[in-house]
């Protein structure tokens, strides 16, 4: 009796699953992602990363009591164009990226493994 209980709310908690991720794949709303060619997800994940670190590094320098207006206005142009332009670009793209790994259109491959002494294939 235990076992068929714990069967339904698996077989629930999966149908529950499957119609969240059929939902999203099927969105009659703005699926306009912007195209970023990329070899591998891991790319993706660097350049949001590196933009980060970029906004980072501009947040540090206007932070400088010894700059000029003009040059606190040059950095700020800087990071608003990372943070209004570039990120969402990276963030829209990871989001088709995984749209198109979930509905099968993408396949994720690992690259780069480094295998261990001691690991058998």
């Amino acid at each position: 009796m235990q076992s068929h209980i714990h069967n339904e709310i698996l077989k629930s908690l999966d149908d529950g699953i499957k119609q969240l991720v059929d939902s999203k794949l099927n969105v009659s709303g703005d699926t306009n992602f912007d195209k970023i060619e990329t070899d591998s997800f891991g790319e993706l994940i660097d350049k949001l990363v590196i933009v980060h670190i970029r906004y980072w590094h501009l947040e540090d320098a206007m932070s400088d009591k010894n700059i000029s207006d003009t040059e606190l206005a040059t950095l700020r142009r800087k990071s608003e164009s990372l943070f209004k332009s570039k990120r969402p670009m990276l963030v829209n793209a990871l989001d088709k990226y995984l749209v198109n790994l979930i509905s099968g259109e993408e396949v994720l491959i690992p690259e780069n493994l480094k295998l261990y002494k001691g690991w058998d294939s």
